[in-house]
């Protein structure tokens, strides 16, 4: 282990204090799969692996596919191949003005230097720099003339794109201070076989048509995943008594009711029916409430939908019952400051949620929703929260729900204690819902009808919905009714699925839809390390602490991503741009990062006015309370324009 002293600077301000911790590199079991060969190799990518073998290098196995990690005495060597496909030019970084040639210029780094040369000289690749906090610390140590701390970060790493009209190469140098091989692997292993291979390509004698790849499984009931939504001339006989005699049994049996409404077709039946039931029944209007949820990433089309769906339904159940039915009783719940999508992407570094890290879910909609219910078990009062799920939404869901309630079960427990749950349309199928919404229309109608929410799902061919909260009781069930792959409602940013076929399919009728399609393509991208946007070391909780992992999010990436979210015009929230910068300071400053102006101009940029050159803002030493010490606001120029000194 190498011990480095950590310093907390700001760029603005001499030293300000000198930490008595040191970088510790704590090795530790993982659950990274480590592969012994990539995926494909090519005669050009056995060539590069044989002349870092004659080298000496040592091989240390292959992560996801095709990042391949290398050692000599001095480095480590990460090598991250996009063979069958070019990597997406926006994410590669602008060029910046240095070559490789200009950093690496030590003794040591010769080897680097020889295998760089090689690549350019002798296999025709054509080398550039993207910018890069480490050549921002390299050129600070040029002008200062003397080693800049930061270099020494563990975070830091050097990144040369090499690229030839076969295969293109992300080449990362990590330096001799870290004590771990990057990304999770271990010690080295047997180098694989690096024979050439004759290469050809085949071609079929007759053309047959490919069988159906990905086709949906039947579910239980004959219905596949992708169940079909039509509209019948009437409901299925029974199907809506039975769901009526459900919700007057809840009625009598609970001190209250909460609907939880995700805002889609559903959700929108149990909230219906509900709402029928109290007309005839005005003695219970006092037990109903409303939840649902805006984790702030919302579709656009959807937060609309349900902030107009607030407005009528509040408007005609107040004039309907004779004590009124307050605003504060439909509740949309929102997650914490601190833990927002955008807050969590760029302050704290998480990926973009995916299969294998879904951090989003419980953040966004779980613990703010559990937070409401919680707070409507008092005095041992029963409380029942009904949902929207059906058996043959999908085979996913209809397994949650006969787990959850068995055959016969008619409530099922939340996970917030003093809480149960019941499915009065378990049994409905889309065609019963779809149905039911177009012949039953709801007593706010004129102000907003059912049609608006059938034409959503129209074009955007959806059938499932993304659940508000614990979808049934548990995290894990939640978690699943936000990963399915068929057409869905939910997070425009969401990434845990391969495609977001409801957001595709809006984009050719709501140009408005365009701009978030694109943001979401490129964070799903960014998932793929092969850009270098993960450190290659998972930092804990306790400062200076480096596991094996793969890490987080590099200020590099998210300068990138923060760049895109801005030329898309995407919106963000004052405050979730002032906690990134927080976090940012907080976090990146004090393990040895320089934050560039790069990164905080592309914050910054976000905001409607830039607060202008500010290293202190947010400082948790200058600015402990996070108010933006000297910060420049819109009530500034609104001041300046009255007293007429402002003129832009």
């Amino acid at each position: 282990m190498v011990a480095i002293p950590a310093i907390m600077i700001d760029e603005k301000f001499e030293l300000v204090k000198e930490e008595e911790e040191y970088y510790q590199f704590r090795d530790v079991n993982t659950k990274i799969a480590i592969q012994e060969q990539m995926k494909k190799q090519t005669n050009t990518t056995r060539k590069i692996w044989s002349y870092l073998q004659k080298k000496g290098f040592h091989f240390h196995g292959v992560v996801r596919d095709y990042t391949a990690i290398f050692s000599n005495s001095t480095h480590y060597l990460v090598i991250h191949h996009f063979i069958e496909k070019k990597p997406r030019r926006e994410l590669m970084g602008e060029r910046s003005p240095y070559l490789w040639g200009d950093v690496l210029i030590e003794d040591e780094e010769f080897p680097i230097c020889l295998f760089l040369y090689g690549l350019e000289r002798f296999m025709g690749f054509r080398s550039y720099l993207p910018e890069q906090v480490y050549l921002d610390a390299f050129e600070q140590s040029m002008i200062r003339k003397e080693v800049d701390w930061h270099l020494h970060s563990p975070k830091h790493k050097l990144l040369v794109w090499m690229e030839s009209e076969e295969v293109t190469l992300l080449v990362e140098t990590y330096f001799n201070h870290q004590s771990l091989p990057p990304y999770g692997v271990k010690d080295p292993l047997e180098w694989p076989n690096l024979e050439l291979e004759r290469e050809f390509e085949q071609y079929a004698l007759f053309d047959f048509p490919s069988p159906i790849e990905n086709e949906p499984p039947t579910s239980f009931s004959g219905i596949t995943a992708g169940e079909f939504m039509g509209i019948e001339e009437e409901l299925r006989k029974g199907i809506l008594e039975e769901t009526e005699k459900a919700i007057d049994r809840i009625f009598r049996e609970q001190n209250k009711v909460v609907c939880a409404w995700s805002g889609g077709k559903d959700s929108s039946v149990i909230l219906q029916i509900c709402t029928n039931y109290l007309l005839n029944h005005p003695e219970y209007q006092d037990k109903f409430y409303i939840i649902s949820a805006n984790t702030t990433v919302e579709n656009p089309l959807i937060y609309r939908h349900i902030q107009s769906m607030k407005k009528a339904v509040v408007g005609h159940l107040n004039a309907a019952f004779e004590k009124g039915f307050s605003k504060d009783r439909f509740i949309i719940v929102e997650p914490d400051p601190d833990q927002t999508y955008v807050v969590n992407l760029f302050g704290k570094a998480y990926a973009p949620p995916s299969a294998q890290f879904k951090h989003c879910v419980r953040r966004l909609k779980i613990d703010p929703a559990r937070k409401v219910l919680s707070s409507f078990v008092q005095n041992g009062e029963n409380v029942c929260q009904i949902l929207g799920v059906r058996e043959s939404e999908s085979t996913t869901r209809g397994n949650s729900v006969r787990n959850h309630y068995g055959e016969d079960e008619f409530y099922g427990l939340h996970d917030v204690q003093g809480i149960r749950t019941a499915a009065p349309i378990r049994q409905w199928t889309a065609t019963d819902v779809a149905t039911y919404l177009v012949q039953v229309q709801p007593i706010w109608w004129k102000e907003y009808s059912n049609y608006q929410l059938i034409n959503l799902y129209g074009h955007a061919a959806g059938q499932m919905e993304c659940p508000i909260g614990a979808m049934i009781s548990n995290e894990n069930d939640a978690i699943k009714g936000c990963s399915g792959s068929s057409a869905r409602f939910g997070c425009w940013a969401c990434t845990v699925i391969s495609e977001d076929i409801s957001l595709k399919n809006l984009v050719a009728t709501y140009d408005e839809l365009g701009p978030y399609y694109e943001m979401r393509q490129i964070l799903k991208e960014a998932q793929d390390i092969r850009y270098g946007g993960m450190t290659g070391y998972q930092r804990k909780r306790t400062f200076g602490v480096f596991e094996p992992g793969i890490g987080d999010l590099t200020i590099d990436i998210r300068t990138i991503l923060l760049k895109h979210w801005k030329r898309l015009e995407i919106p963000m929230a004052e405050e979730d741009v002032m906690m990134i910068d927080t976090m940012v300071k907080d976090r990146e400053i004090k393990e040895g990062i320089a934050i560039s102006n790069r990164f905080r101009d592309a914050l910054y940029a976000l905001l409607p006015v830039h607060p202008g050159v500010i290293s202190s803002m947010n400082h948790p030493i200058w600015d402990p309370w996070g108010c933006g010490v000297d910060r420049f606001t819109q009530e500034d120029i609104e001041v300046l324009t009255r007293l007429g000194v402002w003129n832009k």
